[in-house]
């Protein structure tokens, strides 16, 4: 089979979930015998707008055992991140139906996987439609629905996203269109991982996640209805596929409060460093070591978590926390930690009793759960986070509805007997979803069906 992937880009220069599952699923796909391309969006010239697509030197992506072909799209839409929509007309304007037909005719795709919305052109698939080419969609998160994409408003899951009346509070740090054609040049993708760059960014994150991008001062120009209209736009896109594939019942479900789709498929998600690497653990009675591998930011929880933990540290002081970035207020239990790569989850879970994933927002699926479970950790997440799917009753707990008090409760009450209780019903009872499993159950129940 002959599958086309679209997605942002190529790591190192695009990472995060859904960077990491494509690629994967790339690997997987190639490792299975398909030929596999991936399309992305490039470059925005300063003067010259038309779009063309540049067949560019295959990428090797595991080492040299595996090159993917590579398609570049130049003057693509705006890539807009996380942080807003203001300019609309920008991110809509729709071109390059001739360079997309000579592409589809060059590539002569079975399948057209899409991963993201951002940077594509409507024009792109018409002309798949027209060439009854299968596109699938894959619900990475809710770009679609809400332009900052988390659908997390103010320190809050949002409660208005139907009248989308709070989008344009939400988009007041939106990246001006020059600074996304910057980050969408070469020069950035040869910079982003230099000392200077790399330091600016996580400045730049560190400020978005703890809410402090947003120009509260700046008057808005745009309305609730300019968003509805966006979202409209993006439902059209999304019409045109043919199977909408969910990674958790969670997604579908705030999916399915916005749009409606004929055919649509859950199928929980793995990357390719998930090894079943089980076994029975030791849990100490004198120090309970707690993992939280999110960022410091109020949509994954952590200031939550933070707070029970302080309280729980003036009741006992026999625990410690392990996070992976340098906290603005640091608690005495916390051990800061570098960022980690995937191929490091060994060492990362080597001294872990309990992962939490405390997360406030409605998370698409979260990975750390599957990671966690295939070393034998268990875990404690909020009723928010999709990969509760994947949870077999008694490998962890599930707190609904979660807040400070209630996570604080639990806390207090974990001890080692109940661990290795939750470790030996991991060990018997809790199925480790391997790469290779997502892209057979997406080949079979996905991709296949008009063959």
């Amino acid at each position: 089979m002959r599958i086309l992937h679209y997605a942002l880009g190529f790591p190192p220069y695009r990472s995060g979930g859904l960077t990491k599952f494509c690629i994967d699923l790339i690997k997987q796909q190639s490792a299975d015998g398909h030929e596999t391309a991936l399309l992305w969006p490039g470059r925005m010239g300063l003067s010259g707008k038309k779009v063309s697509v540049k067949n560019k030197k295959p990428v090797p992506i595991d080492g040299d055992s595996c090159l993917v072909q590579s398609f570049e799209v130049c003057n693509p839409l705006p890539v807009p991140y996380d942080e807003g929509i203001t300019k609309f007309q920008a991110f809509t304007k729709d071109a390059g139906a001739e360079s997309y037909e000579g592409l589809l005719k060059e590539f002569c795709p079975d399948v057209i996987h899409i991963h993201t919305l951002m940077g594509l052109h409507k024009s792109f698939l018409e002309t798949a439609k027209k060439r009854n080419i299968r596109c699938v969609f894959t619900a990475h998160d809710y770009f679609p629905i809400c332009p900052a994409v988390t659908l997390f408003s103010q320190g809050q899951v949002c409660t208005v996203s139907k009248n989308c009346s709070q989008c344009g509070t939400c988009s007041r740090g939106a990246l001006a269109l020059w600074k996304i054609r910057a980050l969408q040049s070469p020069v950035y993708r040869r910079l982003k991982d230099s000392l200077v760059v790399r330091g600016l960014r996580k400045h730049h994150r560190d400020r978005h996640l703890r809410g402090g991008t947003t120009d509260s001062g700046r008057q808005l120009s745009t309305t609730a209805a300019d968003y509805r209209r966006l979202r409209n736009y993006y439902y059209s896109l999304l019409r045109y596929m043919d199977c909408i594939h969910y990674n958790s019942t969670l997604t579908k479900t705030v999916y399915e409060q916005h749009f409606q789709f004929s055919d649509t498929m859950v199928i929980p998600i793995s990357h390719r460093d998930i090894q079943d690497n089980r076994g029975k653990r030791e849990f100490p009675e004198d120090q309970l070591r707690l993992l939280y591998l999110g960022p410091e930011g109020a949509a994954k929880g952590f200031f939550l978590l933070q707070e029970a933990l302080d309280r729980l540290w003036k009741l006992r002081q026999n625990f410690c926390l392990d996070i992976y970035f340098q906290p603005a207020k640091p608690s005495p239990y916390m051990r800061p930690h570098k960022r980690y790569a995937s191929s490091e989850l060994e060492s990362v879970f080597a001294h872990a009793d309990l992962l939490i994933i405390p997360s406030i927002w409605q998370e698409t699926f979260g990975y750390g759960v599957l990671e966690a479970l295939s070393y034998g950790v268990p875990v404690l997440i909020s009723g928010n986070v999709g990969a509760k799917d994947i949870l077999v009753p008694g490998a962890g707990i599930v707190i609904e509805d979660i807040n400070a008090g209630k996570l604080y409760h639990v806390l207090s009450r974990i001890n080692s007997r109940q661990l290795a209780g939750m470790n030996g019903v991991i060990l018997k009872k809790q199925k480790i979803l391997s790469m290779r499993e997502t892209a057979s159950d997406i080949e079979r129940l996905c991709y296949t069906k008009c063959f």
